[in-house]
């Protein structure tokens, strides 16, 4: 016996998971920009060795163009 869905609780549903998918997108936000530099390297360390070492220890290309574009924004040469 399949019952068909109310329309309205499930735009109230949609809404509401889209409504939490932004409080917890600022609130990561909120917490990554907030760490130093030293513990965002720790963090970062601690998740390449969970990995257990299958990912390549070089930065990725939108790394290293992210790095050039924020020495060039403060004004140094990378």
């Amino acid at each position: 016996m399949s019952r068909a869905l109310d329309k309205q609780a499930v735009r109230q549903w949609l809404s509401g998971q889209r409504a939490a998918a932004e409080r917890i997108g600022a609130e990561d936000a909120s917490f990554l920009v907030a760490l130093s530099p030293q513990r965002s390297l720790q963090i970062y360390l601690e998740l390449w060795s969970l990995s257990g070492e299958k990912c390549s220890r070089a930065p990725s290309p939108l790394l290293l163009a992210m790095r050039r574009a924020l020495s060039r924004m403060e004004g140094r040469k990378t």
